[in-house]
């Protein structure tokens, strides 16, 4: 038991015992004359003021935490160890009073005091349980490519009043814990880098008197790249050692750190190799923040059958029953443009599909290939239609002076006729969204040898198409691979309708741990930790209200 513990204990058990039913009156009529003021500060904290008033309004303004003769209860002790312990579930322990609560609880003595320790400790159960379970930001708050994100929902006041009125409050603050299986790897994750930064960090490794450093190598900086990477696992022979040959133990160091990484695993350490070596571990951190509070965003259950594509690491993964069946390489949007968080399904699969040019790529993208090179369009398969109407009459393309028309493209609809040379190769997959984003086969196969895949105008390419179809079309027996082909050959445009739903998660997560226990980190190409870290502390700085957060 901890001193907190200890002196609440102490409290609880001497309060005077004949001021009971009077002590609750004046709490319970202070309590509602405070909820009665529009002023939304107690102690310095701003307060949930709605949300705080609704849970007193069920219990007709008795205090919450403090028992009949105005002592702290039993569960205010470890429910106030929770809050303090915040940081362990990446959040903010400051967001819920953790400090304020933990210094002014042993003096509480007058009416006022008392009250407004039982409004703080309300408000703060309320926006830990909202915080653990849905994130300390509403999505969209954050970026507009988290408008379809829809964070699962919490009776955070219901939770709070269970919690204060049970013998065992840290069993039900439980409850608000994410469950998905990725959350408790990255929790304890969190930990050890945290203790990794307590302890300094990992040193820095300099340049080296070459561009690229390779195997069989010679070079001063070798000892530090051996003790850089002994911090963190990959190298587990003799730190100390001084020898500055780049020898083979080191190498397999190397290529487990570049692995781990997203990097080309080739044991040559270039400047995308260097960068990421030296990375603070306080960035590493952030990453994990960050990456938690992505999960609490998702679905409890992505469904018996689902794909996810993780967009800073490049991958689609099929599940089924809980069991990986396939893993690809896939090319996401560029920073431009970047692929959007989203959870929908692959309601059917175009074969031989057509592709419609969108407004913006005609202008951005088409416009300035057409000046330069009119004929582009017909040697890519493109017709010119003369309006978006379904009806609308193809335009004879040797009529357009596309210098004259500029802008105006956007009034024309482009559409490239099926074939291999479509843009969306031989396979849509369609999911509903409002981005119209979608996954797709490409004729460009080439761009999956990068290892850096952010290449696309923000839809989704998929490694290997084929095998995609055989999953997502696995129960419609109607339409097997050998029927699926010879439609392919006719090069017609055929619309298969999937039965079994396959549900599609779109991700972004920069860092997680995987099968083998191993905590993966990969570039954050959209630039979206700092963003996330950026929007906690100007929502940690500002009142905020657990409806947000629901």
């Amino acid at each position: 038991m901890t001193r907190l513990a200890r002196l609440l204990l102490v409290l609880f058990v001497l309060a005077p015992a004949g001021a009971s039913a009077q002590e609750t009156e004046r709490l319970s009529a202070a309590i509602a004359a405070r909820l009665g003021s529009d002023d939304r500060a107690v102690s310095g904290r701003p307060l949930d003021l709605a949300a705080v008033r609704r849970v007193y309004a069920g219990r007709e303004s008795r205090p919450l935490w403090l028992a009949t003769d105005g002592a702290p209860t039993p569960a205010v002790a470890p429910v106030l160890e929770l809050l303090r312990a915040a940081g362990a579930e990446g959040l903010n322990a400051t967001d819920y009073h953790a400090e304020i609560l933990a210094a002014a609880l042993p003096d509480a003595d007058t009416v006022e005091e008392r009250v407004a320790l039982d409004l703080l400790l309300t408000d703060a159960v309320m926006k830990y349980a909202a915080h653990l379970r849905a994130g300390r930001v509403p999505p969209k708050a954050i970026s507009p490519d988290y408008a379809e994100v829809k964070p699962p929902s919490i009776d955070a006041a219901a939770l709070a009043v269970r919690a204060a009125e049970t013998a065992d409050p840290r069993a039900v603050l439980a409850e608000a814990m994410p469950v998905r299986p990725e959350y408790a790897p990255l929790r304890a994750a969190l930990a050890r880098f945290r203790a990794l930064e307590a302890a300094g960090g990992w040193p820095a490794v300099p340049g080296f008197r070459v561009a690229k450093l390779e195997p069989g190598m010679r070079d001063p900086a070798v000892p530090a790249l051996r003790r850089r990477l002994a911090v963190t696992g990959e190298f587990e022979g003799d730190a100390a050692a001084t020898a500055d040959l780049y020898d083979p133990a080191l190498r397999a160091a190397v290529e487990r750190f570049q692995a781990r990484h997203g990097l080309l695993a080739d044991g040559v350490v270039g400047v995308g190799t260097l960068a990421a070596l030296n990375a603070p571990v306080g960035e590493r951190i952030g990453q994990i923040v960050a990456s938690l509070e992505r999960l609490r965003w998702m679905p409890d259950d992505f469904g018996p059958r689902h794909v996810v594509v993780n967009i800073p690491d490049f991958s689609l993964k099929a599940v089924e029953d809980g069991a990986q069946v396939q893993e690809m390489r896939v090319i996401v949007g560029t920073k431009a443009r970047r692929t959007p968080v989203l959870s929908s399904s692959i309601g059917s699969i175009i074969l031989n599909p057509t592709w419609t040019m969108p407004v913006k790529l005609a202008k951005e993208d088409y416009l300035p290939k057409l000046l330069k090179d009119p004929g582009y369009l017909e040697s890519h398969g493109i017709s010119v239609f003369a309006s978006w109407s379904a009806d609308a009459p193809r335009v004879d393309t040797r009529d357009i002076d596309w210098q004259s028309l500029g802008g105006g493209i956007g009034k024309l609809r482009l559409r490239q006729d099926a074939g291999p040379g479509n843009a969306l190769g031989r396979v849509k997959f369609n999911i509903a969204n409002d981005f119209d984003v979608y996954l797709h086969d490409t004729p460009e196969r080439w761009k999956f040898e990068k290892s850096m895949r952010a290449l696309s105008s923000g839809c989704v390419r998929v490694g290997r198409p084929m095998e995609l179809a055989d999953f997502v079309l696995a129960g419609t027996a109607e339409w097997p691979p050998e029927r699926r082909q010879r439609q392919i050959d006719t090069r017609e445009t055929k619309t298969v309708t999937v039965k079994r739903p396959v549900a599609v998660h779109i991700v972004y997560q920069t860092a997680w741990v995987d099968a083998a226990g191993t905590v993966q980190f990969r570039e954050d190409v959209y630039g979206r930790d700092p963003e996330m870290l950026e929007a906690f502390a100007r929502r940690s700085s500002t009142p905020q209200r657990v409806a947000e957060v629901r």
